[in-house]
């Protein structure tokens, strides 16, 4: 399956995220199960060509042939023993929270959970301004092509994994870390 022709969508690195909507929406009524005529596997196989193009990670893989990463980008190992250190102390605190059974116990926690808080709200700042630099590369990128180095694709493939695992999931130790300190 070529998500791009699939959805009818030129081969380049950047997509516009309205145009991928909009793409996906025209053939998703015609192929809708519930509708006439809908076929239950070709709306699934749309649905799949949809995420792919969604995601900057999967679209630069798909252009790229390549299936998997397989380096650390520079700037990820930046950023990987802080995040690796923040999702385990945050691991900690939360189990610690829960076992807190005095409410002594439960002070003593509410410093080193605001300090966490803060941490962590740092370091989503600063994942946040990586994937605008992200953002930027895949723009130029995307002018360049079809002139683009698969490795330079790759590499910012990548990238965009890291920075999105890394966000979602810090995003859901803040999320944990709110209702602890409300």
């Amino acid at each position: 399956m070529d998500p791009f022709s699939l959805l009818s969508l030129p081969r380049r690195p950047f997509l516009d995220d309205e145009a991928i909507g909009s793409a996906y929406r025209r053939l998703a009524g015609a192929l809708h199960p519930d509708q006439a005529g809908g076929d239950a596997a070709a709306f699934r196989e749309l649905g799949e060509a949809s995420a792919i193009l969604c995601d900057p990670s999967r679209r630069l893989r798909e252009l790229s042939g390549s299936l998997a990463g397989n380096q650390l980008p520079p700037q990820a190992a930046d950023f990987f023993l802080k995040v690796a250190s923040i999702l385990h102390r945050s691991d900690s605190l939360t189990t610690q929270a829960a076992t807190a059974s005095t409410p002594l116990s439960k002070a003593l926690l509410i410093a080193p959970l605001k300090n966490l808080a803060s941490d962590l709200q740092e370091t989503l700042a600063q994942l946040r301004e990586w994937h605008s630099s992200l953002d930027r590369e895949l723009h130029q990128l995307d002018r360049a092509w079809p002139e683009s180095d698969p490795a330079a694709l790759n590499l910012l493939a990548d990238s965009f994994a890291y920075a999105g695992r890394w966000e979602s999931q810090l995003r859901e130790r803040e999320l944990a870390l709110e209702a602890l300190l409300s």
